[in-house]
This record gives structure tokens, sequence and C-alpha cells, in this order.
């Protein structure tokens, strides 16, 4: 069979067999944790986006304050006012909001240029930064990594059968699936899709494939409410620094990956 270039790959995703899955929940009830999350996740933003504003401020209102009155007492030599302090004060006040909403803006085009807008973890471009760095690292001190490549299998009947919003639920789940299960120290993203990648320092083959199969026998066991279980498939290989680079490593993982799907999918093979 004639392999299909890997970005096509990403969205025209066929099924081989499929079994219907009957809703036993609520669709409201489905979204009632990811609601929670999302509520806590803007309460927290907000916190952190208030204490930047009220520092800038009390920054900005502390030197003109100390500003004017050294430049009111010395250089102009005349008493301080009321308007000594008001002006200043506004001044500050004007500034501090000025800087802190840039500086919040900034941390948020920050974050919509590394992470995914859904999962909120890295995406494809920021990992290949990652990528290319722990090759470089690699090459020249030595070591090793390995490359964890997965999808989801038949996630099209999941959009098919329960609409977008539940297929969103469910990349949000195994998103945190994986993410309780990997290493700190492990890079984990989304490429695309229903397709993730992750990027394991310091492992070779044989732990890697460790932990893709406990990756894989949590999400085969994990209920995701109306949609029931769900599998995936693993493609997994390591990073030779005397033959691979970026292309050579991720087509390497990719063969991986078509194999466990054409060896009927819900596995972990090696390339």
């Amino acid at each position: 069979m004639k392999k299909k270039p890997f970005g096509d790959r990403i969205s025209n995703k066929t099924a081989v067999h499929s079994h219907t899955i009957s809703t036993t929940l609520p669709l409201e009830m489905a979204f009632d944790n990811d609601f929670q999350r999302q509520i806590m996740a803007t309460k927290a933003a907000n916190r952190r986006s208030l204490t930047i504003y009220l520092f800038y401020v009390s920054l900005s209102c502390f030197f003109t304050i100390i500003l004017n009155i050294i430049h009111t007492t010395y250089v102009l030599k005349i008493s301080l006012s009321t308007a000594s302090f008001v002006i200043p004060v506004f001044a500050g006040l004007l500034f501090g909001f000025m800087l802190a909403h840039i500086k919040a803006l900034s941390a948020r085009l920050r974050d919509i240029a590394y992470t995914d807008s859904l999962t909120k973890i890295y995406n494809r471009l920021h990992f290949a930064h990652f990528l290319d760095a722990e090759i470089d690292k690699v090459k020249r001190y030595g070591g090793k990594f390995s490359i964890i490549f997965f999808d989801l299998d038949h996630f099209k009947k999941v959009n098919d059968n329960y609409g977008h919003l539940m297929g969103d639920e469910v990349l949000e789940c195994i998103t945190g699936i994986v993410s309780k299960a990997n290493r700190s120290a492990d890079i984990f993203a989304r490429y695309g899709g229903e397709e993730f990648i992750i990027l394991t320092p310091e492992t070779d083959l044989s732990g890697a494939l460790v932990h893709a199969e406990r990756l894989r026998n949590d999400i085969e066991k994990h209920d995701f409410k109306s949609v029931g279980s769900i599998t995936s498939s693993f493609g997994v290989t390591e990073f030779d620094p005397e033959t691979d680079n970026v292309e050579t490593l991720l087509e390497r993982a990719d063969k991986a990956l078509y194999l466990a799907k054409e060896y009927g999918r819900n596995r972990v093979e090696k390339a």
C-alpha cells in the first residue's frame, strides 16, 4: 500500500472499522469538568493580570512622585503644593497602566505564538525549536533522546457522531492524560488535528517504547463520558546522531506510526 504524504494524513484520516457507541450521559455533563477548569484558569489569569497592573502602576506612581519632589525642591527651589503630588500621581497612573497593558499583551502574544489554542500545550512550530536545540545538544555533547508520535484511532467518527465540540473535549482530555504521565523534562506538543508528539530527552528506544505503551494503555482505559472508549496508535524512534537530521527522524517516527495503523491500530510500533 502506498503511503500517503505525512501532511495529507493530518486532515484525510479514514476509518477501517467502526461500531456505534450509545450516548450514556447528556452532552452538558460531558463538559462540566472542562467548564470548571476553564473558570479556574480564567480566574488565575485575571489574578496574574491584576498583579501586573498593580505592580507597574505602583512603581510608576512612586518614581514620578519622587522625581517631582526632587525637581520641585532642588531644581525649581519652590515649596511643595497639592498639585506637586496630584499631577505626578495622575501621570504615574497613566504611564503605569500603559506599561502594564503592554506587558500583559506581550505575554498573551507569546502564549499564542508558542501554544496550541485548544489544548494549551506547545504547538508544532515551537516543538520544532525544542527539537532543533535537542539535536544540536546531542550532536555536540553526546547523549540520546527519542520521539513518540501518536494519534487517535478513528477520531473522525467522534466528530461525525458527536460533533466537533465533543471532539475538542476529547482532545483536551487526551492532553491531560498524557501530560500527567509525562516527565517534567518531556516536551509535549500537538502536531496537528488529532496527532501529538513527545520529545523524551535522555531516553533510549526501549525506554520510549515503555512510556508509549503506558500512554496507550492509559488512553484505552479512560472513560471519555458520552464517547466511551478511544484507542490510539504510537510510533517510536530514537535519534541517531551519526545519520539523523530533523527530516529523517520525523520520517522514521511517521513510518512507525503508519505501521501501527497497518497492523490493526491501538498498538505501539518502532522504526
